[in-house]
């Protein structure tokens, strides 16, 4: 990982994932909207509390707020694609 900006492509899952999970509730926009700019930007962010799920083939997470998670794959150094959304809980399916 590098200081460069970091590219993200999305699931379909994903994609999916985030449409429900942001529907009618703006502090989940603005969660989202806030960590997916920092990560763009600094994916190594104290804030963020990136980390490497184990016993999970290169998933990572990183936090949106106490309870809800972005798990995702780094594709490269600078490049990685978000696969899920959702509550912490949900690294048991990695």
């Amino acid at each position: 990982m590098s200081s460069q900006k970091i590219s993200i492509e999305y699931s379909s899952r994903f994609i999916s994932e985030r449409k429900k999970f942001l529907k009618n509730n703006p502090r989940r926009l603005d969660d989202y909207d806030k960590i997916t700019n920092l990560f763009i930007s600094n994916p190594l962010h104290p804030s963020l509390n990136l980390e490497k799920l184990q016993n999970a083939k290169g998933v990572w997470t990183t936090r949106l707020n106490r309870r809800d998670r972005i798990f995702f794959i780094w594709k490269g150094k600078n490049a990685v694609i978000f696969i899920a959304i959702g509550k912490h809980d949900k690294y048991r399916k990695y």
